[in-house]
């Protein structure tokens, strides 16, 4: 049924799609990397904070928690950025342009909602984007990454340890902003994830027992 409503919106609004999005997400990364290097502004002016742009109205928090990178180190940067470019690639290529723009579009409301409902916690786009690459596990599951450069994993174990860290996330019972910050952003993600995989991950788990049930009434 979700997929169908999707069908509905790309027909109508397909050529609203941005191509390429990946480029633009990780220059408005590239240019907090620069603002925070030259020291012109600070992780917390960056951060979504739903109390300041409440009271404050700091609105250009709704943009600039977008900006945010996980590091500054350079070479982890340069490997991130080739990553979430290659995957978003794919995920473009497999899904079409408007579909993978929905889910980011999707997740990045989600998240900047969320800031509204707990206004006290402090949100970053860390999980949603996340969400991006357990998207990439779950229709690529074969693809091989070779982690430090050595060890052959497939991209679909990296996906269930990403998935695992979420769910331990969810776990920490600490109040403070941050980690509550980050409980909500993976449930955005998990949410987010089951919009455009639940039907297919549910269909799976049909087909399997109705596979079973054959073989096993086959076998008697």
């Amino acid at each position: 049924m979700i997929m169908n409503w999707i069908d509905k919106l790309e027909r109508r609004f397909e050529s609203w799609a941005i191509p390429n999005l990946a480029i633009y997400l990780i220059g408005m990364q590239a240019i907090g990397v620069v603002l925070l290097i030259s020291e012109r502004t600070s992780v917390d002016q960056l951060f979504l904070h739903g109390s300041s742009v409440i009271h404050r109205g700091e609105i250009w928090r709704l943009v600039s928690f977008m900006m945010l990178p996980e590091t500054l180190s350079p070479l982890f940067l340069f490997f991130a950025f080739y990553i979430f470019y290659m995957i978003s690639n794919s995920l473009e290529q497999h899904w079409g342009t408007f579909k993978y723009n929905l889910f980011v579009l999707t997740g990045f409301s989600m998240t900047v909602l969320s800031a509204f409902i707990n206004p006290g916690m402090i949100v970053t786009n860390t999980y949603f984007l996340g969400a991006v690459f357990l998207a990439f596990a779950t229709i690529f599951p074969q693809i091989t990454f070779q982690l430090f450069f050595i060890i052959p994993v497939k991209v679909k174990w990296l996906g269930w340890i990403t998935a695992v860290g979420y769910f331990l996330t969810l776990l920490n019972p600490s109040d403070s902003a941050i980690v509550v910050g980050k409980r909500w952003g993976v449930i955005i993600a998990f949410i987010n994830y089951a919009l455009f995989f639940g039907g297919d991950l549910i269909s799976s788990i049909k087909a399997k027992r109705r596979r079973d049930q054959f073989l096993k009434d086959y076998n008697t």
